[in-house]
């Protein structure tokens, strides 16, 4: 176990994962971007600390208790009336061709009720969270709101690297404020597209732009943009989290190399991002955002990494005993309110 940190906020909701493809039973596991990076870097050895705005509901305490199961520390995560546990079904399909793919559905099948939506940490909350926080090596944000900005600027000026991950612009402004504190932003293509227009001159020392299948392009200090490959891989599962994996994969590597982001030089860059895809590429031969976590552990992984594109047969025999595992699920009462 190593002494690095990370503080995050943002998504942190519950994840219901239905495979179409198979008759499984559903699992049930905590998620959201903020969720599932913290998660994963506490599954890589790191001490991590979301916050979060929760209610009282079923909901949440199975969000707790799979986060507490992952070590995750969640002293930071709140559980008032006014907060929400946000409920997302991710759900496996197959399409036209019989390639897998994924869908995310908001409102239960069952009822056509919407689930709860996500709150954001109310900015008044942030007073009381600044002595309680850890000092971190990293702060990783997911959502733009004046909390997520403000507990940024915390960390910041004691002395975290800054990794904003947007859903979207949304507010222009906010958004330039967000910019101007981070040392990372990476988004995708396929939610900000005209990110490379609207913001040329953003003086944020590493941007990356996910492409899906394509790979990423990324810049580093305002120099011209570099397109990364994508990671091929046989035996695709399932897509969701590969993202996820990306950045907790970029976070861990960019720490062990120990110089602050702005004193790196392109190749050290070019390997940390080129480490986080192999994550999300491996990721994808397990079902969920996190389902590599149930059969490999982080050793073993760090081999996978190593094997990834020199010896696909190597790699493909080394991981075949857990493609397309499941877990089942014991809160059949939980479900079967909202599938």
């Amino acid at each position: 176990m190593n002494n690095n940190v990370c503080v995050g906020t943002g998504l942190v909701a519950l994840d219901i994962i239905l495979n179409d493809n198979k008759k499984t039973e559903p699992l049930i596991t905590a998620g959201g971007s903020c969720g599932n990076v913290l998660t994963i870097l506490s599954f890589l050895g790191w001490n991590s600390y979301p916050i979060a705005r929760l209610d009282g509901s079923e909901a949440t305490q199975l969000i707790l208790e799979d986060l507490a199961k992952n070590n995750v520390n969640t002293s930071l995560i709140s559980k008032k009336e006014d907060g929400s546990a946000p409920i997302i079904i991710h759900r496996i399909l197959t399409d036209r061709n019989g390639n897998p793919k994924h869908r995310f559905e908001f409102r239960s099948p069952k009822t056509g009720k919407w689930f709860p939506n996500f709150k954001p940490v109310l900015n008044k909350s942030v007073s009381d969270l600044e002595p309680r926080l850890p000092l971190a090596d990293f702060y990783y944000f997911d959502r733009l709101n004046r909390s997520s900005i403000e507990l940024a600027k915390i960390n910041k000026k004691n002395g975290a690297t800054i990794f904003f991950e947007p859903s979207s612009i949304g507010n222009e402004k906010m958004f330039a404020e967000a910019l101007a504190i981070s040392d990372i932003i990476k988004v995708s293509n396929e939610r900000i597209s005209d990110y490379k227009v609207k913001f040329q001159k953003a003086n944020v020392t590493l941007e990356i732009i996910t492409l899906g299948e394509e790979g990423l392009d990324y810049r580093f200090k305002n120099g011209k943009w570099i397109h990364s490959e994508p990671i091929n891989i046989d035996g695709l599962i399932d897509s969701a989290g590969a993202g996820d994996w990306c950045s907790a994969g970029i976070i861990k590597k960019l720490s062990e190399i120990e110089k602050s982001i702005d004193k790196f030089n392109h190749d050290e860059i070019s390997s940390c991002l080129n480490y986080g895809q192999k994550l999300g590429a491996i990721n994808c031969l397990y079902v969920g955002a996190r389902g590599l976590m149930g059969y490999i552990d982080e050793k073993e992984l760090d081999k996978l990494t190593n094997i990834l594109g020199k010896e696909s047969e190597l790699f493909l025999d080394y991981t075949k005993s857990g493609i397309a595992k499941e877990k089942s699920n014991t809160n059949q009462e939980f479900l079967k309110e909202l599938v």
